[in-house]
């Protein structure tokens, strides 16, 4: 792909629903922001899928910056992720029905990767703007993990000039309220607005490179 000097182009990714949960948050941010400098891409809950397709969206795109979002149902804060392990024990089966356990992400990858996006200024800009964000150091060992990984060995492996990392963000409001239990949440207004503070911030971090 051929892009003008000093443009900026972000791969931003989210997941579709999975297991028991009938919709999933970053999808629909995904489908919101992209345009523009943003390449939007909803991706399987699928291991023998997920990487192949970040895989060929980097070689395809050569992006400036990626950011991975994933749902932690758990958690109700924003989590901004720092390392990825070369490791996958998944506790319930993806939608294909695999349930890989104790495998490497890939067998001659390094043991971790830490993200290369501003993680620090993220989170701090995040709880400047009143929402609750915090640094993270286990993308767990599902497919947030995995994606984080693949992406990170991607732009490693081709030596690309790119940043690469993960936010979790939890349920939004809309989807808590209509889930038979008490799940943490926050608003859909104010995950997207998490994200969007995190895409300005790896704009800038891009700049000082493409400059």
């Amino acid at each position: 792909m051929v892009r003008p000097e000093g443009a900026h182009l972000i791969l931003l990714t989210g997941f579709e629903r999975w297991g028991d949960i009938q919709e999933n948050p970053t999808g629909r941010i995904v489908r919101e922001l992209e345009g523009g400098d943003i390449i939007g891409e909803v991706l399987p809950v699928s291991f023998s899928k997920a990487g192949h397709i970040i895989e060929e969206l980097i070689r395809e795109h050569e992006p400036t910056a990626i950011l991975n979002l994933g749902l932690a149902p758990e958690r109700p804060v924003i989590k901004v992720e720092r390392i990825a392990v070369n490791i996958v024990d998944a506790v319930i089966p993806d939608n294909n029905g695999m349930k890989p356990v104790d495998e490497p992400i890939e067998e001659d990858g390094p043991l971790a990767y830490m993200a290369t996006i501003p993680t620090r200024k993220i989170v701090e800009a995040m709880r400047s703007a009143g929402i609750p964000a915090f640094l993270s150091y286990s993308a767990g060992t599902y497919l947030c993990n995995y994606v984080m990984y693949k992406s990170l060995r991607t732009v490693d492996r081709l030596g690309l000039k790119a940043i690469s990392g993960f936010i979790h963000v939890p349920y939004s409001s809309e989807m808590a309220s209509r889930i038979r239990k008490p799940v943490p949440s926050l608003p859909m207004l104010t995950l997207k607005r998490a994200i969007e503070i995190a895409l300005n911030i790896i704009r800038e971090a891009t700049s000082s490179y493409l400059s």
